[in-house]
């Protein structure tokens, strides 16, 4: 799910119009999310707090965020914070050699409130869990902690929803926040085609001066939540693509919960060493 606080009525209001196809996406992928009744939800931000070399996840009792600083502080969340699967991933990622830090109780970020803003208008009220990334980390890394968030799900009784928020680049098109480049939305293209063909371990592949052209926040917790489901797709599918602000929305489903247990019994995830692959030309 993208996290832009305009597709929100409240903070859109009248451009909601210009964003309307992601509104809807959200909408529908955050009813059909509900609808499967999981038992907890795992999403990965990349504006949560960042430590250095280490994943972070949130600590405290409850989970509150709001859309104030965009100018809609009645557009809030307030979740309960799953400990318990906070403690397992740490458990996780210790036996995998990956460093997970507690990030202190504090407002939630607009990467976190944004998607569970329309969770909880679609009725959800359950166990939450949200992890922040390292500053820096190789797809190897990423991919490993994606490992352990699977290894901590199969610990837990009932199914389990995950959720990457990420937007796309930034520099779609000309008054973009970061400016305009002619090539920055072949990453989106790339993306996007991946998941439509249900390829996700090439999310790892995407050429890095590419994402980096693109001043993209959607890769990493991308690569997570495919590594978490052992890169293996059921039922993906892309509700929507847009840039209408020079900023890309991508709304899609990676698995859909069927076809046997995501995050059960598997084996770890073996992302390959990234490497370019070919870039897809034109709009998505």
């Amino acid at each position: 799910m993208p996290h832009p606080p305009i597709v929100i009525p409240d903070v859109g209001r009248g451009r909601v119009a210009q964003c309307q196809s992601t509104h809807d996406a959200c909408v529908e992928f955050a009813q059909r999310l509900v609808a499967a009744r999981p038992e907890r939800l795992f999403l990965v931000s990349p504006h949560a707090p960042r430590h250095g070399g280490s994943f972070g996840l949130w600590a405290g009792r409850r989970l509150r965020g709001d859309l104030g600083e965009f100018g809609a502080p009645g557009a809030a969340v307030d979740l309960p914070n799953d400990e318990q699967t906070a403690l397992h991933v740490h458990d996780a990622c210790r036996g995998l050699g990956v460093r997970a830090i507690p990030i202190p109780s504090q407002p939630l970020d607009h990467g976190s409130s944004v998607p569970l803003w329309f969770l909880t208008q679609a009725g959800w009220d359950g166990l939450t869990c949200i992890a922040s990334l390292p500053w820096e980390s190789a797809p190897e890394t990423l991919c490993t902690f994606g490992d352990a968030v699977a290894m901590a799900l199969s610990r837990q009784q009932g199914p389990s929803a995950l959720v990457a928020s990420g937007d796309m680049t930034h520099r779609a098109k000309p008054g973009a926040p970061r400016g305009y480049h002619k090539r920055a939305v072949d990453f989106d293209n790339q993306v996007t085609q991946i998941v439509r063909e249900g390829r996700l371990e090439e999310i790892a592949e995407i050429d890095r001066a590419l994402r980096e052209l693109a001043a993209e926040d959607v890769a990493d917790p991308a690569m997570v939540v495919a590594a978490a489901l052992g890169h293996r797709p059921h039922g993906n599918e892309v509700l929507s693509y847009e840039h209408p602000f020079g900023v890309g929305y991508l709304v899609a489903v990676f698995h859909d919960g069927g076809g046997g247990a995501a995050t059960g019994e598997r084996t770890k995830s073996t992302a390959k060493k990234a490497r370019p692959v070919r870039e897809a030309g034109g709009d998505a």
